[in-house]
């Protein structure tokens, strides 16, 4: 498949936008890597946050998938598909020895979210914070919350590239579509912003 082929399968992939789903509660962690393998040998799977949720809502909580799927403010077929891909992630991570990252998808919550980079607890609150609560560090990060409308124009209107981690695919960023509404046009996987907090993240712990 040729560069102008990959593009187009990129763009038609993001032709539809999805329903936010409704993530009730953030992961404590950002993710997993297997025993008796070096980071710098991984490759990582993205499984991103409204899949985490409806495994926490199946799995966890032992709800019904129309429960779920209520609490998720989606359809039933819509979470079916969102917990098959969910289970998939996963079982790809298990059976190949992937690191697994937490992150990225179409969600929303009625709470902020932040990660403390310090002591690394989750912080949740009904306003944006300044600061941890646990250790008084400065120094936290939002998970949940949106940057204003303008920030986020600009952000994505900023030229650049949507790359694949798994097959290293770049492709060139379509101005004001964020890269994580698409798929990988060779391997299927999200794709996410290259030189962003999750790519510069698996970059150092690959050591690259």
């Amino acid at each position: 498949m040729n560069r102008s082929s990959l593009y187009l399968s990129f763009l038609l992939s993001m032709s539809r936008p999805k329903q936010k789903r409704m993530v009730s509660r953030p992961p404590v962690m950002e993710g997993f890597k297997p025993f008796g393998i070096p980071m710098a040998d991984l490759e990582p799977v993205v499984l991103l946050f409204e899949e985490y949720e409806a495994i926490r809502l199946l799995d966890y909580q032992g709800m019904t998938q129309m429960e779920a799927a209520h609490e998720m403010a989606v359809s039933r077929p819509t979470l079916t598909r969102i917990y098959e891909k969910a289970r998939m992630t996963l079982a790809e991570a298990f059976v190949e020895g992937k690191a697994i990252f937490i992150a990225g998808g179409n969600f929303h919550t009625e709470e902020y979210w932040y990660r403390c980079e310090e002591c690394h607890q989750i912080l949740i609150g009904d306003k944006e914070m300044k600061g941890c609560t646990v250790c008084r560090s400065r120094h936290i990060r939002k998970l949940s919350d949106q940057p204003s409308k303008a920030d986020q124009e600009k952000k994505e209107n900023q030229p650049g590239f949507c790359i694949c981690l798994s097959c290293n695919t770049r492709i060139p960023h379509l101005p004001g579509v964020p890269c994580k509404n698409g798929i990988c046009p060779r391997c299927g996987k999200p794709m996410i912003r290259e030189n962003s907090y999750h790519h510069l993240l698996y970059k150092k712990k690959k050591g690259l």
